[in-house]
């Protein structure tokens, strides 16, 4: 990484200091901390940063930057006073893409995002040096981060998230893409969006606003019409696509511009995430990757933990999706449910889907509904999961309903036998992928 002077820093965000240490790395956690690193004492809900400028001094910063009205110890820190702790971490984010110029590619969506990132960073990386987004960093603080710990990458791949109106724009200020993709569009984080999906769409959509993006990937024809100029769209569905999917006996056919361009070996089965890989090949052709490029790095893409991710205990094949969870999420994982073995059943432990505010009940009503045609037994985890629970039930299908993660264990182990097939899902804030540690603490899963 190329080192920028605390000075130099400072003054991005209209502060002077005398230091011109460089600095090494920049952290928001101070458990994170190395040697030669710059603090951000942000405050949070439940944590303030600026407790910690001690312990952020103990593993080896140099410099904080703080609120302007904090008056205790500086811990032997050089302390950047700011008015806004956030807003200055964004801004010298700003500022090291206009100093330290990167192609920057921007990747955003309601189901797909983190998994559709580490496809497009792996595929580039048979060509290019990629940096790119640490696990879900996609946040207006956590973006940042991963815009100032880069490299002399030739390409930086940001994954972009949103929770509240306003924040697309926000985060195209601080890192504007070149080129973008947008995943699909459904009922995520929709508690904050009172128009429902359309608003959502309309708010993603904003990852092409800015002038400088030119190469624009789009999952269906209303996002194609609505983005308009140099939009390019992939689908499963439609083989009018300028990149369209098909599959047959674990073969991937990928049409550019209807023409058959490139045959590969499936690396997955599930359509949801072919869906992603696809998105993945497009941004890459569109920035001229060679099909011989592609294919070399097909091999080398891998599910992000907790995505659809796949192991076998004890006879028993589990299904652990439970990284997050939304309507359309929950339904790409029922529907791609692999078969249980000879005498075995499909069991489905769903928790609640948070952050839908008033689409709440009303799609917890629809996955249970939706749930019937692909689980053979039914497990649910909070208050909101219930209603999924009992509209499940209805199907006369065993449904049983919890409110506390140790008594879903206890029900769980009891039930499954060797040859059933167990899928894990629900919202982040539920933790579903403790249930495995707590059935096979030997494995530490």
């Amino acid at each position: 990484m190329k080192k920028m002077a605390l000075n130099e820093l400072a003054q991005s965000v209209g502060v002077e200091v005398a230091s011109d240490e460089l600095i090494h790395g920049y952290r928001i956690d101070s458990r994170l901390v190395e040697i030669g690193d710059l603090f951000f004492a942000l405050k949070g809900e439940r944590v303030d940063g600026h407790e910690y400028l001690c312990d952020a001094r103990a593993k080896g910063a140099v410099a904080a930057v703080v609120d302007k009205k904090y008056e205790g110890s500086n811990f032997g820190l050089e302390l950047v006073r700011v008015d806004d702790v956030k807003h200055a971490l964004q801004e010298m984010a700003r500022f090291s893409l206009s100093s330290r110029p990167v192609f920057v590619v921007g990747i955003t969506g309601s189901v797909g995002k983190t998994t559709t990132k580490e496809f497009v960073a792996t595929l580039l990386e048979g060509k290019y040096t990629v940096a790119k987004t640490p696990g879900s960093y996609n946040s207006q603080a956590t973006l940042p981060l991963a815009v100032l710990n880069r490299g002399e990458e030739k390409i930086l791949v940001l994954e972009m998230g949103i929770s509240l109106p306003g924040e697309m724009e926000r985060l195209v200020e601080i890192a504007p893409p070149d080129a973008a993709v947008l995943t699909k569009v459904a009922l995520a984080h929709a508690a904050n969006f009172k128009g429902g999906l359309e608003e959502i769409r309309q708010e993603k959509m904003k990852i092409f606003s800015h002038p400088k993006t030119k190469v624009k990937i789009v999952p269906d024809d209303l996002c194609l019409q609505q983005v308009g100029k140099g939009a390019v769209y992939f689908s499963q569905e439609d083989r009018a696509a300028d990149y369209f999917l098909s599959t047959a006996d674990g073969w991937g056919y990928v049409d550019e511009k209807a023409v058959r361009a490139f045959q590969f070996d499936l690396p997955f089965k599930e359509p949801h995430m072919l869906s992603n890989v696809l998105a993945a090949i497009a941004l890459c052709r569109q920035i001229s990757m060679q099909w011989e490029e592609i294919h070399h790095q097909i091999p080398k893409l891998q599910k992000p933990a907790m995505r659809f991710e796949e192991n076998e205990q004890a006879g028993v094949r589990w299904i652990n999706d439970a990284y997050n969870a939304s309507p359309e999420s929950m339904k790409a994982a029922l529907s791609s449910l692999p078969e249980p073995k000879e005498g075995g059943k499909k069991i489905a432990v769903l928790a609640s889907m948070k952050e839908l505010g008033a689409f709440s009940e009303a799609s917890h009503q629809e996955i249970g509904l939706f749930a019937q045609k692909f689980v053979d037994h039914l497990l649910t985890l909070g208050e909101e999961a219930e209603l999924l629970s009992k509209t499940f039930s209805e199907a006369q299908k065993p449904a049983e309903h919890f409110c506390d993660i140790k008594e879903v264990a206890k029900r769980l182990s009891e039930l499954m036998r060797p040859g059933d097939v167990v899928l894990l899902k629900g919202s982040r804030s539920m933790r579903l992928e403790e249930l495995l540690e707590k059935i096979y603490p030997q494995c530490g899963a």
